[in-house]
């Protein structure tokens, strides 16, 4: 892979940004890839994700894909960038019960503080690998809080 293609792994990401990804943490995700217009996130099924019908919990799907999503936006602009979700909506396609997730997202439409991503979920188990889930969002991008402090003299 070229230097330049800005591919990240969890453990290549920026420690700031690590350690504001708390709650990625807390679910075990790793992020496999975040760079301009791609993002991967993995993470593997356990009882933590389950909901009583033992099927893998519809918010730890949609966790997954916005996390990809942002993973994919993230890389375009300046370290200090805020980008958050406006809106999003899933579609759960299959339940899942065993193996790992991975979610897969790429940009859609970039403007200039908004953009739409889509993402798929797959379901990696017994050497299948199945779309669950398709996710489509809209996310702000705001300027780095001192461009902000700038703007206001």
């Amino acid at each position: 892979m070229e230097q330049d293609e800005q591919t990240h792994t969890s453990s290549a990401l920026p420690a700031e940004i690590r350690e504001k990804f708390g709650f990625l943490r807390l679910l075990g995700m790793e992020v496999e890839t975040s760079r301009p217009g791609l993002g991967q996130v993995r993470i593997k099924v356990d009882a933590r994700l389950m909901h009583p019908q033992q099927i893998v919990h519809g918010g730890a799907i949609f966790t997954l894909a916005d996390t990809a999503m942002a993973m994919a936006l993230m890389p375009i602009y300046p370290a200090g960038t805020r980008v958050g979700t406006i809106e999003a909506k899933i579609n759960f396609l299959l339940p899942v019960r065993a193996g790992e997730l991975q979610a897969e997202a790429t940009i859609v439409h970039q403007g200039r503080s908004t953009a739409v991503l889509e993402a798929t979920v797959y379901n990696i188990h017994e050497g299948e690998r199945r779309a669950i889930a398709r996710a489509l969002g809209t996310f702000n991008v705001a300027p780095p809080k001192n461009d902000l402090d700038a703007s206001k003299s």
